[in-house]
């Protein structure tokens, strides 16, 4: 029998346990990171110049030498490029952002991929319902580009271009949403998660799978209809989660719930 001594023990475990150590971060971190944020979103392209240092300054709330730093920070990273002069300015010369840049911007204990894959689900899904009643036109036409982009990348077995798309197209998403806290979540999730599925590598996806569920989510979002969405971000989920968790117990539906197909 059970006693409540028995049922009251995990409160001794160590309260501190969950305790993680702290970057010393610093206010460019923040810049960097809002920087990165357009950037992987395809917000800001390459070729396009950034703002001068001072109306950086205004936008972030931040000193001129602040911002200095984060430019710094980028231009060694091989991110932007900058020029004195008239003609000069701050460049971006790659949409490809390295993992150790990444790494200092999310601000948080390195987490396992498992567990990225678990916390993008509720957010992930959310956004995709918002971005269904929310989004445009020109939100839809944005995504079907990039997920034209993505499906180059994965029958060419491009695994760096296959994680900048994935990414991209989850970001519009998340515009599309109109929702700024949950699109400032799903950036830190999923710039936590890039490191970590790069050196796992999206090879081990299946491309046709892997465009399928997608595409399925493309359609749902455009459809407008919360129970086709709900169901193509869950399946979404699922086959990630089988192949990321590389397991053969996942219980898989052939294809997401759509209109004209009912639940089974």
């Amino acid at each position: 029998m059970t006693s409540m001594r028995d049922v009251d023990a995990p409160a001794a475990r160590d309260p501190f346990s969950r305790f993680h150590t702290v970057p010393q971060t610093r206010a460019h971190h923040d810049v960097i990171d809002q920087i990165v944020f357009g950037i992987r979103a395809g917000l800001i392209r390459t070729g396009e110049q950034l703002p001068t240092v001072e109306t950086m300054a205004n936008l972030t709330g931040v000193s001129k030498p602040v911002v200095g730093e984060a430019i710094r920070v980028l231009r060694e990273h091989g991110v932007v490029s900058t020029r004195r002069g008239v003609h000069g300015g701050v460049t971006i010369v790659t949409d490809d952002i390295p993992n150790a840049l990444l790494r200092i911007t999310t601000g948080w204990r390195s987490a396992t991929l498992s567990e990225l894959v678990e916390v993008r689900r509720p957010i992930e899904a959310e956004l995709a319902l918002l971005a269904g009643i929310r989004g445009t036109r020109d939100d839809f036409a944005a995504m079907r580009e990039t997920l034209g982009l993505l499906k180059l990348a994965l029958r060419d077995e491009n695994s760096g271009s296959v994680l900048k798309y994935d990414h991209r197209l989850h970001y519009q998403i998340g515009l599309a949403a109109r929702s700024e806290m949950l699109a400032f979540y799903q950036h830190r999730v999923l710039s936590e998660s890039a490191p970590a599925l790069d050196e796992y590598g999206f090879l081990h996806e299946i491309p046709e799978l892997a465009i399928s569920t997608h595409e399925a989510m493309l359609d749902a979002i455009e459809s407008r209809d919360p129970t086709a969405i709900r169901s193509a971000a869950d399946w979404h989920w699922r086959i990630s989660n089988g192949v990321f968790a590389d397991t053969d117990d996942l219980e898989v539906p052939d294809q997401p719930y759509t209109a004209a197909r009912p639940p089974r």
